[in-house]
């Protein structure tokens, strides 16, 4: 089994931890030194509860493969660890002044590839472990939803130009 997901899950959740004293500092000492660090508190909140989410998330993955007796392929482990830690700490950049920074584009690749490879991992898992069933339902499901989408988008957009006739 690879223990690295139990790993990172505890790394993960260790930092949610740690993030809960400085998300304090900025919600209840209004003064305090830490509302420089981080500048925008809801994001700081945001990466703070991610970082436990994903944590549980790597810790599920592992039990999936404990249940099912076998072990993922290290092309599903390496996107799911990267993106698990990656996409709470975009949150976690965009809490500080780090993203109008001159190294904004550390920023701008993990916005590019974090979420993408976390996508990657959780569809690569669902379509080698669900059934036939569940994956067409899953499937079905996802060109519903990206419909309802597109009909909310294209009557937005009629909606607006309309408005701009009158």
């Amino acid at each position: 089994m690879n223990i690295q997901l139990l790993e990172w899950g505890l790394f993960s959740f260790m930092i949610g931890m740690v993030l809960s004293l400085p998300l304090s500092a900025v919600y209840y000492q209004k003064s305090s030194p830490i509302t420089k660090v981080f500048t925008n508190a809801r994001k700081l909140k945001s990466a703070h509860i991610d970082f436990f989410m994903q944590g549980f998330a790597l810790g599920f993955a592992f039990l999936l493969e404990v249940s099912l007796k076998t072990e993922f392929s290290i092309y599903i482990v390496i996107p799911l660890i990267y993106g698990s830690i990656m996409n709470p700490t975009i949150l976690l950049l965009e809490a500080t002044p780090f993203i109008r920074s001159s190294y904004r584009f550390v920023h701008l690749f993990l916005r590019a590839t974090s979420p993408l490879a976390l996508l990657f991992a959780w569809i690569a898992i669902a379509v080698s472990f669900l059934p036939f069933y569940l994956n067409m339902l899953l499937l079905i499901m996802s060109v519903v939803g990206g419909l309802v989408i597109m009909i909310y988008l294209i009557k937005r957009e009629a909606h607006s130009s309309k408005d701009l006739n009158i």
